[in-house]
This record gives structure tokens, C-alpha cells and sequence, in this order.
């Protein structure tokens, strides 16, 4: 235990993190308001050393922490614009937690991360969780062995699913992209009685775009897994937020009142070590 902890202790990362969208609008905007999720989660595997959120044009920002531990900002701009840049910049302290393997069953708790969501049904993968958990002796089995069904079963592909699309239909279809692979791959762990919950954040190696991976509860405590890319346990990316899927982690949501349309036209995202 004393070498686990030293390990643990030894294997950390200060990471500076940047994120910066740009809209832009069709009309002028009256009013626009969001609430957004990009600064480093503050505990667990990550210790936040300094944050700075904003916008250009500057708005009235209130922070909070949601019940899942996430910082959220809102910001209302009343300024008249026909652009938005939303951005933040962050300094976090990563750690690499060790898998802590157990015989199953595993006596843990988080009961919450066990039940269905507003995108995965838990009772649909009933089935597959009962078959997987039977097959497997350890937490560690069981978790190889979701991870690769997943993989076997599911196809890279974008543009296949939307933001709001189920975990039942992605797995149906096969296809799907970072957060379809999550969705169904938690919905499996919990029908398996393991609790699971979505990450939304940045890997720590040029990034382009955020990334969904998985948490699950170990007797470590949480501990990642990356189904698109294969990559269990060893991962040292930088999390936004976490959640029961996708609904409780988007970096970015709100509304604005103009005449026209708005888009994303940019987002630049950068994580490097110190």
C-alpha cells in the first residue's frame, strides 16, 4: 500500500490548458447567455492550480459547482455583437491513478452511476452486462472485456450520430463517434453492476476538439478508460466535466437573441506541460 501511494504521489503532470470558441452570427445579437464547462475538474485525479474564464464581448459571469463537482460559469452578454469568443485558461495538476483490482463482486458505492440516464438505458444492455459480469473473475477482466465488445461491436464513424442520439440506437447502428463509444460502454458497465460515469475534457497530447471518455469506480476510486482509442487506466488527460452521460457535461450551452443564425466558427484548444 505504501509503494501504491508513493507511485501515485510520484506520477503527476502540471498541465496549462487553453480553450477558446469563437461564434459567429448572422444578425446582431441582443442577448446571449450560456453556461459553460472549461475549467479543470477540481478533485479526484486533478488539482486546480489557476483558472481564468471570458468572453469577448465581456459579460456578467456567476460561478458555481454543480452536484456532480463540476465548476460552471454563466455568462450573460448584453452588449450588442455579431461574435462571441468564449475562453478560458487553466493551470491543473494531473495524477495517474493506479488500477486497484478486486474479486467480483466488488463491494462499491456511488448507486447513482449504477441506474439509466437520459442516454443510456441501463435495461437495454441488461443482457450483455449479465453475460459479461458472469465471464469475468475481476473488476479488471470485466472491464477488458466491455471494453473490447465495445470495440468489436461499434464503428469510428462521424456524422453517423448526433449529440442527443441514445446509447441503445448507437449500439443498434454500430457506429458512432468519442461520445456514442462512452455512452454505450457505461451502459454496459452499469447493466454489469460496476458504476460508470461520462468525462468530457481534453487528452493531454494535441488535441483538436474535446474528447468523452470513462471513469469507472474502482477500490482506487475513479479510474479512466478510453474505449474509442483502446487506452485503459494509464491516461493522463485533462477533465472538464463528469456526469452521468452527455446532457450533464456539454463544454458549452445557452442561448442568444438575434434575427439570424449562429455558428461555431472556430475552437482552438491547447493542453501543454509545464
Amino acid at each position: 500500500m505504501d509503494q501504491m501511494r508513493a507511485k501515485m504521489q510520484e506520477e503527476k503532470t502540471l498541465l496549462s490548458v487553453t480553450y477558446k470558441a469563437v461564434y459567429e452570427y448572422e444578425s446582431v445579437v441582443l442577448l446571449n447567455d450560456n453556461i459553460v464547462k472549461i475549467v479543470p475538474y477540481p478533485s479526484g485525479n486533478q488539482r486546480l492550480i489557476h483558472e481564468e474564464v471570458g468572453t469577448e464581448p465581456e459579460g456578467h459571469k456567476v460561478r458555481f459547482t454543480d452536484s456532480f463537482g463540476n465548476i460552471n460559469y454563466r455568462i450573460k452578454v448584453t452588449e450588442q455583437h455579431t461574435s462571441l469568443v468564449i475562453s478560458s485558461q487553466s493551470k491543473v495538476e494531473v495524477r495517474r491513478v493506479p488500477m486497484v483490482d478486486c474479486v467480483l463482486p466488488c463491494r462499491i458505492g456511488e448507486e447513482r452511476y449504477l441506474f439509466s440516464s437520459d442516454l443510456i438505458d441501463v435495461d437495454f444492455f441488461s443482457e450483455i452486462g449479465t453475460k459479461v459480469r458472469r465471464s469475468s473473475h475481476t473488476l479488471d477482466e470485466l472491464i477488458r472485456n466491455v471494453v473490447s465488445l465495445v470495440r468489436e461491436r461499434m464503428e469510428y464513424e462521424p456524422g453517423s450520430t448526433y449529440i442527443d442520439t441514445e446509447a441503445s440506437k448507437s449500439f443498434k447502428i454500430g457506429k458512432g463517434v468519442c461520445q456514442d463509444f462512452a455512452h454505450v460502454t457505461i451502459g454496459i458497465l452499469r447493466a454489469s453492476g460496476v458504476p460508470a460515469r461520462y468525462v468530457m475534457g481534453l487528452v493531454d497530447k494535441n488535441p483538436k476538439v474535446t474528447h468523452a471518455w470513462v471513469e469507472f469506480l474502482s477500490p482506487a476510486g475513479w479510474v479512466p478508460i478510453d474505449p474509442t482509442r483502446g487506452i485503459l487506466y494509464d491516461i493522463g488527460y485533462v477533465k472538464f466535466a463528469v456526469g452521468r452521460d452527455y446532457n450533464d457535461t456539454p463544454p458549452i450551452k445557452g442561448s442568444f437573441i438575434s434575427s439570424g443564425k449562429g455558428r461555431l466558427s472556430r475552437l482552438e484548444v491547447k493542453v501543454d506541460a509545464e
